[in-house]
């Protein structure tokens, strides 16, 4: 059902619970719902198989799905590789937060490393491969003084991508809703390289 030379796959990465919803590290999914309602797709649906959370729609005549692993970020991998076909798999979109980037900003990237990320980690050795698209939300704080991104690693990281947006956060990423929107839909229909070329 899901297999078809013309599905693309949207794979939001995130937590499952309601203590890590609206957490930094779950702005993969709660973009993955701006482009269910913004795409009009179907509700999400658990799928044993798949391991998540599974919502279908069309992007100009092409078929795209939306997949939420519900593995915990450390482990999405393995529900994606259950998902996405060997062939298929530069047609992975993936939503992420970004700890480099600051919040309000996001980018496109392909055929990249981890990044120190533990889900694009998991990606990456359970698919075979690095080559498929990810759009990087970024999370990061910025310097009063200087203005720029504040980098938070060590012990300090898994707290802070763990913990929550506050009010004016919240509104930064969401100011994003189009332009994530345009990377997907510009990804799916004109390749990774075209859309880069537009919002890098």
């Amino acid at each position: 059902m899901y297999n078809s030379d013309y599905m693309h796959y949207v794979v939001a990465l995130g937590n499952p619970g309601k203590e890590y919803e609206s957490t930094r590290h779950n702005v993969g999914w709660l973009m993955g719902d701006m482009l269910r309602r913004r795409l009009e797709c179907t509700e999400p649906t658990v799928n044993m198989k798949y391991l998540g959370r599974v919502s279908l729609g069309v992007v100009d005549g092409e078929g795209v799905s939306i997949f939420y692993p519900d593995t915990y970020m450390n482990n999405s991998g393995s529900a994606v590789a259950k998902l996405v076909s060997k062939e298929e798999r530069n047609k992975i979109i993936v939503l992420q937060d970004e700890t480099a980037l600051s919040i309000g900003t996001v980018k496109l990237s392909t055929g990249r490393g981890d990044g120190g990320h533990n889900g694009v980690k998991s990606l990456i050795n359970s698919l075979g491969t690095k080559d498929f698209t990810r759009i990087r939300i970024g999370v990061a704080p910025t310097s009063f003084f200087t203005g720029r991104t504040k980098i938070i690693s060590g012990e300090k990281l898994p707290k802070f991508v763990l913990g929550r947006f506050n009010r004016r956060e919240l509104a930064q990423i969401m100011a994003l809703e189009d332009t994530i929107l345009e990377m997907v839909r510009l990804t799916i229909l004109r390749g990774a390289a075209y859309a880069m070329n537009r919002f890098n």
